[in-house]
């Protein structure tokens, strides 16, 4: 009886370990978490999450990410978007004109008739009075615009002008010798007429978004002057300083000019101006006064507010 028991017992026990060991292995052979089993008994991947949303973690609240578009590429040329800056230098290519100095060049000549009728027979240092030909020479000029665009082509802005006119030349001494004549002066280099001018313009742009930039500028607005001017074509012996006083007036003109971008903001700028003014001054009621200039500069460009 005993023995009988104890097979029993041994043989519930290989039992058991048959169960485990078969439990084990079909444990190793199933699929992962997350993968399917097709037919044939092999595993297959889970399905890949949907994250074209840009969210990894999209069954997880306040974890989303804002994609924003991305900004266009600045575009290089005039269009409706742009404002810009230019700083230009200019030199004059053309002698000034106009009754401005006509008219000091009739003083002039009016001394050379003195001289040569011997009107005038003296000069400062006690020597024979000579005569020297007068230069009259168009200064530099410098311009700062600002200019928004009004659409593709058209635009308007705002102008600061500063130019300046400088001569050579002889004037009388204001006192006379002991023979009540004129004493004549050498020649003296001065700044003949200076400026600073507020101006306004529109412009055209044929081409929009475009590297090569031509246009065209029209102007017009105030300047204010210095200098000095004869009010007479003849010495006045009552006059010491010839100074111009509350020189003021409109000036106004037209540029033709060129923007080679180099990138989208910056472009080289070559452009030729002509400038005319109608001043006044307690000397003189009205009196004209053109330049022609060639300048060179630099554009600053960017898009609107």
């Amino acid at each position: 009886m005993v023995t009988s028991t104890a097979s029993g017992r041994k043989l519930l026990m290989v039992a058991c370990l048959l169960m485990t060991f078969q439990f084990t292995a079909a444990r190793a052979e199933s699929p992962e978490d997350g993968q399917a089993e097709n037919p044939d008994g092999q595993a297959e991947p889970a399905p890949a999450r949907d994250t074209s949303s840009g969210n990894s973690n999209a069954g997880e609240p306040g974890n989303a990410d804002t994609v924003l578009p991305a900004k266009p590429p600045a575009n290089p040329g005039f269009h409706s978007d742009r404002v810009s800056i230019s700083l230009l230098f200019g030199a004059p290519i053309s002698a000034p004109t106009g009754s401005f100095i006509s008219h000091e060049k009739s003083y002039d000549n009016y001394l050379l008739y003195q001289i040569q009728t011997n009107e005038i027979t003296t000069d400062l240092l006690g020597q024979q009075a000579r005569f020297y030909n007068p230069v009259y020479e168009s200064g530099a000029m410098f311009i700062w615009d600002l200019e928004a665009a009004l659409s593709d082509h058209f635009g308007a802005g705002a102008t600061l002008l500063f130019s300046s006119v400088s001569s050579r030349r002889q004037d009388v001494l204001p006192w006379r010798d002991s023979s009540n004549r004129y004493i004549m002066n050498y020649p003296d280099e001065r700044v003949l007429y200076s400026e600073g001018a507020l101006l306004g313009f529109v412009s055209y742009h044929p081409f929009s978004s475009s590297r090569f930039d031509p246009y065209v500028k029209l102007r017009a607005g105030i300047t204010f002057a210095h200098g000095y001017s004869h009010q007479y074509t003849i010495p006045d012996p009552y006059i010491f300083e010839s100074d111009l006083n509350n020189g003021r007036g409109s000036i106004y003109g037209a540029s033709l000019g060129l923007n080679v971008y180099l990138n989208a903001y910056s472009a080289m700028t070559l452009e030729f101006s002509s400038i005319g003014r109608s001043i006044s001054a307690d000397q003189f009621s009205n009196r004209t006064l053109n330049n022609d200039y060639l300048s060179i500069g630099f554009t600053l460009g960017y898009a609107g507010f």
